[in-house]
């Protein structure tokens, strides 16, 4: 990391923190390099440096704007003559809800028109359309207003991540890829982090609509930025340079095809049996995460009469530490014990449910801050512990060709039944009884459920392993 910045080196001997640094230093310099119709066959230095900050940035601004309308919820639930929209549980729940359905719905089609356009005008066109529904939310009057500019917030969102993540394999060599997409993943704790704690204080001391211009007009200049990369050459570090010409026109066209066999290859991975088992543990777990994520602040608001500035620094900081704690030692457990078992990854997903459960429900019946806080940290640091190796066990048993549309499929469904429909659903049972009975009937149920449901497959994942090597030797 010390090293000093040499023009001769290749592009994957550079620290990516001094590229960020680099990339922040150069931002009002660096301008598209002119291509005459056609994107440079490999970005240099300086635009991929550009190019990575102003995606980080993005990202956490992307998960700001997420996170802060739950950091305010409490603020917005009270009478319009207190500076609220008057709105119940139930409609503060079907806004939360609303950003995910479209995200769910809009994020298949987005990434196929990413495959066929521009990506970086792409991404800075939904910057740009997230930012604007952002600081709209903050002159809303009522729920239809609120609702539907949240709604709008999905479409923007939906439309980035598939676009940058292909922008970011473009900019980066393999030798670098792994070190670029965890430093640019780590936007989203960052994000989350902020979200909550700044639309926390600033709701409490400015007022709850302030909190969305804070973390929405920002995203405009970065939609500016964002116009302002370079589009790369898809494949351009894929190939030799002398094979960049020749393969180009061939990939540009076939990027963005809808597969014929789009059906056929459902069809094959649902004959899978541990497929089933983690579309369930998906489902259930982006319940369980949606739902807690959401609710948390008002929660805390709720129940230890804290101010909206306390509660989300609080949230923000159980749920980041909880979660990065849970992410680390449940990678790390899944391939120590996949080296000796071949359910090893399952198995891990399954302990982290089956004891965050009783976790969870023991949190909830607390009444006192401090132990409260300590259970519900170690419940979502065992929660947490899925977040990697179900991704993993993906890899395990499908064969290689039909892998994103496993993945896409699965979180297509996990989106719909699970974090998209969680506000709501906690939000309408909380209308009729209270909040925390809500929580205490749908977090511990749903772990429990995704623990049992990865229980029963793990009578199935080794056979489904030998099943898929042995249709890659075919």
């Amino acid at each position: 990391m010390g090293e000093p910045l040499q023009a001769a080196r290749r592009p994957e001997q550079l620290p990516i923190w001094k590229d960020i640094m680099k990339g922040i230093y150069t931002m009002a310099t660096v301008t598209p390099v002119p291509t005459k119709g056609k994107a440079p066959t490999r970005p240099s230095k300086s635009q991929a440096r550009f190019a990575f900050t102003i995606l980080l940035i993005i990202n956490i601004l992307n998960y700001a704007d997420r996170y802060v309308l739950p950091a305010i919820l409490s603020k917005i639930h009270l009478a319009p003559k207190f500076g609220g929209l008057g709105l119940t549980t139930g409609q503060l729940g079907l806004i939360g809800s609303s950003f995910l359905l479209v995200y769910a719905f809009a994020t298949l089609p987005l990434g196929i028109w990413a495959d066929r356009s521009s990506r970086k005008n792409i991404v800075a066109l939904c910057v740009g359309i997230w930012s604007i529904a952002t600081v709209l939310a903050g002159i809303t009057r009522n729920f239809v207003q609120l609702f539907s500019v949240r709604a709008i917030l999905g479409i923007g969102e939906a439309g980035y991540a598939p676009a940058t993540l292909s922008l970011l394999g473009d900019y980066f060599p393999k030798e670098r890829r792994g070190r670029t997409f965890s430093y640019w993943s780590a936007g989203q704790l960052i994000g989350v982090a902020i979200g909550f704690t700044i639309g926390g204080l600033v709701a409490e001391y400015l007022g709850w609509r302030w909190a969305f211009y804070v973390v929405g007009i920002p995203g405009l200049l970065a939609a500016f930025l964002a116009w302002r990369m370079v589009e790369p050459q898809r494949g351009a570090f894929e190939h030799d340079d002398e094979e960049v010409e020749a393969v180009d026109a061939e990939g540009m066209n076939g990027h963005g095809s809808i597969g014929k066999d789009f059906w056929a290859s459902a069809k094959r991975l649902l004959h899978i049996p541990t497929y089933w088992t983690l579309l369930g543990a998906f489902t259930f777990s982006f319940f369980t995460i949606g739902g807690v994520s959401f609710w948390l602040p008002f929660y805390f608001s709720e129940t230890f009469h804290l101010t909206a500035a306390k509660a989300g620094i609080i949230s923000g900081a159980v749920l980041v530490g909880g979660g990065l704690l849970g992410t680390l030692i449940g990678g790390r457990l899944a391939d120590y014990i996949q080296r000796r078992r071949p359910e090893g990854r399952l198995m891990t997903a399954m302990v982290g449910f089956l004891v965050g459960a009783p976790l969870a429900l023991l949190g909830l019946t607390l009444h006192n801050l401090a132990l409260f806080i300590a259970v519900i940290v170690v419940a979502i640091t065992f929660l947490s512990f899925c977040t990697g190796p179900l991704n993993a066990v993906i890899q395990d048993v499908v064969i290689p060709d039909v892998r994103a549309t496993a993945m896409g499929l699965a979180l297509l469904l996990a989106h719909l039944l699970g974090d998209a429909a969680a506000p709501g659903i906690i939000g309408f049972i909380a209308e009729r009884y209270t909040l925390a009975v809500a929580l205490v009937t749908a977090a511990p149920t749903c772990l429990f459920l995704a623990g049992l449901v990865c229980l029963l497959g793990l009578r199935t994942v080794a056979r489904d392993m030998r099943r898929m090597k042995e249709q890659m030797r075919g």
